[in-house]
């Protein structure tokens, strides 16, 4: 592609409104205060308080993999672990144990990563409110920076827990990916730099390896500090300055070169197996110049971007709408444009294919390219690209009406992109009214002259990558066949686009609206309860907690318990067949082009004992929600081409289902679990040909034939006065023509102590392991319920410190209690251990699960459970701030009675080490404990 031809065309496009747009370099955000001081580093600090007393700090630097040696391979990746493992101010683990005693979850809100060229360490969700939170997360930044002590004895410890997130990570895929990166990037370093390095090094470098990569590539001249959230800018500038201002640059500063990567003449054609792939996939891609950082200020910058997603979007909507075809040869296909796999240096527009089966994997590389040629040749379709730009602006009006309620995140990801790449950031008040201004004047010609660029029409820098299952038997595609596919694909003769659209309203024939017959408010949580003449329930409670959202969710009716075995598999694919099924006269496809311009969604849902509804919108889409809901209640419309491409897609899924050891593991799971019921039996491919698309759409009439007895929630910044004739009109209106009562529970899980440990053979040996305990006697409370979450928190603390800092056995352990109950009547509190552990240590691992959730019983850290409630305590506060929670307190407070959130701080706060080892001892009572270990085959 020539980016070039993109530039100038950006350009005339601009000169041409430019008395609506008359500043052509796009601002910087005033509100982020950006400086640099006199050694390089690089600053920027916002203001935010939403959620409120809440911070978030950053150091990012420009420097990752890429900047290794041959030798040094997998070092980039080991800094940023051992960054949390002693520095000058905080020695050990102390800064993981500060940061835990002020409610900062380690693994969550204090984590880092490295990529191939930036590596960027966090610190979230800081309660600005406690006395020197603030210097200190500096401090921690500052010892990030230039004070790791990167101690002998850690590095040593830390080899194996880097050996084990290899091993935990590495599947097919990524197998196959590493191997052929030397064939993808021929020439350059990214071809053998992948992040996690080769474990000869991790094992067997010299810890002065590790100081000299720190020292060359950690200075401030690398660096960013980003700190967005509810502070001081000003002292927070004058704290960095004082912390960060005396460090010195290495002399003789190594410069950050840009890798780059070679143009190919010839296509690069990429062709592997692995046993346990499961499908075959194909990629297509072709090669292009980035974006100049140096122009990414200019306002043609936000039209490249604008274009670009606008070719993405609506091809993406036609490979949707081709797959469904029966003679379609993919069962899916996706476009994009952006970086060529990880480099930064050069982009890709990028095609990528799932193919029906590896014999046609080539014919679907052609048919999916031919509708990249038909898009090309033809351009996209006027009714398309007004589609889109409805779309697009309601999205715009979404994310302003939203611009006091935005996360701290958020802000991050636009200082970090300004400084690593000169992204713009110049603000929602500037970008909103901009686009408002420009999208509106970029023809339909900009998108077409914009895809001709895009798809190659010569095999220079082209790539193509196919990954197969490696089996006894298989034929896979050759080299010569995907090219041919590409040549035929241009040689064929094809049409233009037609886009059949339907303009006509969801519902034809408005019905009858139901009446209010009685309204009732709750002082306690501030809602409204409406009981509607036709039975229906609906609870109403108005947040401002984000703008832009309306969120519904609604229950009612029986569930899968209700049918037997002969329906067993139709209750497994209910949500899925129905999810893609038309409504009204709308197939599934005429329904998504009919919703443009509209932000909201509904959907029908079996569970086990009832059936639901669950939904969103913006406020002003609101009633088009309640359509959607009306018209599952009403009007579902069978899809047929959206049905067998559904099939398809669980045909693909599902004819390689066994090789995945992680499936394997969780059907063992499942199985132990429930004693192997066959309502809990995994989808098979021999299933499929069990599903009766009729008997679940009558599944879906009968279950939905009345709606008395349901109870709907709507929960955020809707209008009281106009959202209550819209509930008369779709859910007063719902039939009801009789009760319709929940089916009976018969998934519990078994009692007593079940024990299964099974071998299995993998490509590379992992070990995993769950423990589950339970309890279903127990009364249900809220002081247990928060009981049991404490229990679960600080036996995750106790499993990292051991099982992966003191035994190295492992890189990711932990646990989670939780409880919960139901209007039937049950209850359960459950704590679950979980532990892939490195094979050879299973039994220490094993030993230090079980043995700790024991001695809970009689003991318990006083320290660790300080540190559980300081986490607890802010958490409750940013959870309060959603719509999702109060959904939660409203649904136990009105059906079983219990208030979760009036007394959360006080029963937090009252808990001591004696009171939850009583707790755990009670717990422990019941006797039930469900083990599943699975082990790599040949394991001693």
């Amino acid at each position: 592609m020539r980016l070039k031809n993109l530039l100038v065309a950006a350009l005339l496009l601009l000169a041409g409104v430019a008395q609506a747009q008359p500043q052509m370099t796009v601002p910087v955000d005033k509100d982020v205060r950006i400086g640099k001081l006199a050694n390089g580093l690089t600053y920027y600090i916002r203001h935010n308080n939403w959620p409120e007393n809440r911070a978030n700090f950053y150091i990012a630097q420009k420097v990752g993999s890429i900047q290794e040696d041959e030798t040094q391979r997998g070092l980039a990746h080991f800094l940023e672990h051992m960054a949390f493992n002693g520095s000058d101010n905080f020695k050990g683990n102390s800064l993981i144990e500060w940061c835990r005693a002020n409610g900062i979850e380690f693994g969550g809100d204090l984590n880092a990563y490295t990529s191939i060229d930036q590596t960027v360490y966090n610190i979230d969700n800081v309660p600005t409110q406690r006395a020197g939170a603030i210097d200190t997360c500096l401090l921690i930044l500052r010892d990030w920076s230039t004070g790791l002590t990167l101690d002998k004895d850690e590095i040593e410890k830390e080899r194996g827990v880097i050996h084990e997130e290899w091993r935990l990570r590495t599947s097919a895929s990524s197998r196959m990916f590493e191997r052929n990166l030397p064939k993808l990037y021929p020439g350059s370093k990214y071809g053998v730099r992948y992040p996690i390095g080769l474990m000869s090094v991790v094992d067997n470098f010299k810890p002065k390896e590790l100081r000299d990569y720190y020292t060359k590539w950690y200075h401030p001249s690398h660096q960013g500090i980003i700190v967005v959230g509810n502070v001081d800018v000003d002292k927070v500038e004058a704290q960095i300055k004082k912390l960060f201002g005396n460090i010195q640059n290495p002399k003789n500063e190594a410069p950050i070169i840009d890798e780059q990567v070679p143009d190919n003449a010839q296509p690069i054609v990429v062709i592997d197996k692995d046993k346990e792939q499961r499908s075959s996939e194909v990629e297509l891609m072709f090669k292009h110049d980035v974006f100049p950082d140096s122009l990414k200020n200019n306002v043609s910058y936000l039209v490249y971007q604008y274009v670009n997603g606008a070719v993405s979007s609506m091809l993406n909507n036609r490979f949707t709408e081709a797959a469904q075809k029966a003679d379609c040869p993919y069962v899916m296909a996706y476009a994009g444009d952006g970086d060529y796999i990880f480099a930064k240096t050069k982009d890709a527009f990028d095609l990528s294919v799932s193919p029906k089966d590896m014999n046609v994997a080539a014919d679907a590389l052609k048919a999916a390219l031919v509708e990249l040629r038909r898009a090309a040749e033809f351009g996209f379709t006027s009714s398309e690209y007004s589609r889109f730009q409805a779309d697009y602006m309601s999205s715009l009006d979404k994310s302003y009406s939203n611009k006091d309620k935005r996360y701290n995140s958020q802000f991050y990801r636009e200082c970090l992109g300004n400084f690593l790449t000169n992204e713009p950031m110049p603000g929602i008040e500037y970008s909103y009214k901009t686009m408002k201004q420009i999208v509106p004047m970029i023809p339909l010609e900009a998108i077409n002259a914009q895809i001709k660029e895009l798809v190659s029409k010569n095999d220079s820098n082209m790539v193509i990558i196919n990954f197969n299952n490696e089996k006894e038997g298989n034929v896979y595609p050759t080299e010569s066949q995907l090219l041919d596919a590409v040549k035929s694909a241009r040689a064929e003769n094809i049409t233009a686009y037609v886009d059949n659209v339907k303009n006509e309203p969801l519902i034809k024939e408005l019905p009858k609206a139901g009446k209010i017959k009685k309204e009732t408010k709750s002082k306690k949580f501030d809602y409204t309860t409406l009981e509607l003449s036709n039975g229906v329930k609906v609870i109403l409670k108005k947040t401002d907690y984000k703008k832009d959202q309306v969120v519904l969710s609604g229950t009612g009716g029986a569930g899968s318990s209700f049918y037997g075995m002969p329906d067993y598999i139709n209750t497994k694919v209910f949500n899925s067949v129905i999810g893609i099924s038309g409504l009204g006269d709308f197939s599934s496809t005429e329904l998504q082009k009919a919703m443009a311009g509209k932000i909201a969604n509904a959907n029908l849902k079996m569970s086990e004992r009832k059936m639901s509804v669950d939904g969103n919108s913006t406020p002003k889409d609101i009633e088009t929600m309640l359509q959607m809901v009306y018209l599952y209640f009403t009007n579902i419309k069978k899809d047929n081409d959206s049905y067998n491409n559904l099939m398809q897609q669980y045909e693909v899924g599902l004819k390689n289902r066994e090789l995945s050891p992680d499936i394997a593991f969780s059907d063992s799971l499942t199985a132990a679990l429930y004693n192997h019921n066959p309502r809990t039996a995994p989808l098979l491919l021999k299933d499929l040909k069990d599903i009766n698309y009729d008997r679940i759409l009558q599944m879906a009439k009968d279950r939905t034939a009345s709606a008395k007895g349901w109870e709907f929630t709507i929960i955020g910044n809707f209008d009281d006065a106009t959202i209550r004739p819209l509930i008369c009109k779709y859910l007063g209106s719902l039939p009801a023509k009789g009760n319709d009562v929940a089916s009976k529970r018969e998934l519990m899980p078994q009692k007593g102590q079940i024990e299964n440990l099974f071998y299995r053979k993998m490509e590379t040996p992992k070990a995993n392991c769950y423990m589950v305990w339970h309890n279903m006697n127990l009364p249900y409370t809220l002081e247990k319920s928060i009981q049991v979450d404490m229990i679960g928190q600080v036996l995750s603390m106790e499993y990292l410190k051991q099982i992966r800092e003191e035994a190295s056995a492992a890189y990711s352990c932990g646990a989670y209690g939780g409880a919960s109950a139901a209007d039937d009547g049950f209850k359960i509190y459950q704590i679950v251990g979980v532990c892939p552990m490195k094979p050879e240590k299973r039994e220490i691992a094993l030993k230090i699960m079980t043995d700790e959730a024991n001695k809970l019983a009689t003991t318990c850290d006083a320290e660790m459970l300080n540190k559980v409630k300081a986490l607890m305590l802010k958490q409750i506060d940013d959870r309060a701030k959603t719509n999702g929670f109060w959904e939660g307190v409203i649904y136990e407070y009105d059906k079983l009675g219990v208030d979760t959130y009036s007394d959360y701080k006080k029963l937090v706060e009252a808990q001591t080490p004696q009171s939850v080892s009583a707790f755990m001892k009670e717990f422990l009572g019941s006797g039930s404990k469900i083990t599943v270990v699975m082990l790599p085959e040949g394991t001693k």
